[in-house]
């Protein structure tokens, strides 16, 4: 049986975090019933203190969150936060842009219809009687 996409990996993380926390059990226990030597304490208090120190990873791990993932996922989240961000600008440069464009086509309707208005309805007319300066309606 083949296991693909890393599951193997993983399963290795959480054996070895299982095995790590129950080594520090043990020797939690073992320190309960047993005394250090007042020559190895310090050694020994420093070694249990950084293993204990390590309990947090193995603990994540074991609950299953790994700390690679949870970075990777907070810089995935950081880039898409960017992107996001991008395209709201040029969202609102477009809304700019179409704002703009519509305030033109109205501006050049309104003077094509003014204009086109004029045209129809002030025509000049022709003068029938023949004076330059004359009030007749015209043609």
């Amino acid at each position: 049986m083949k296991i693909i996409n890393g599951v193997a990996k993983e399963i290795r993380h959480y054996i070895g975090a299982i095995a790590i926390f129950i080594f520090v059990i043990g020797i939690l226990i073992f320190l309960a019933f047993n005394e250090i030597p007042k020559m190895n304490k310090d050694v020994v208090v420093s070694i249990i203190g950084m293993i204990v120190g390590s309990l947090s990873v193995v603990i994540m791990t074991v609950i299953g969150r790994n700390p690679d993932e949870v970075n990777d996922l907070k810089k995935e989240n950081t880039k898409l936060s960017s992107k996001n961000e991008s395209l709201i600008n040029q969202k609102d440069e477009l809304e700019k842009m179409l704002i703009t464009i519509q305030k033109n086509i109205i501006d050049q309707l309104t003077l094509l219809g003014s204009s086109a208005f004029d045209t129809i309805y002030n025509k000049p007319k022709k003068c029938t009687c023949g004076n330059n300066n004359c009030k007749c309606e015209g043609e």
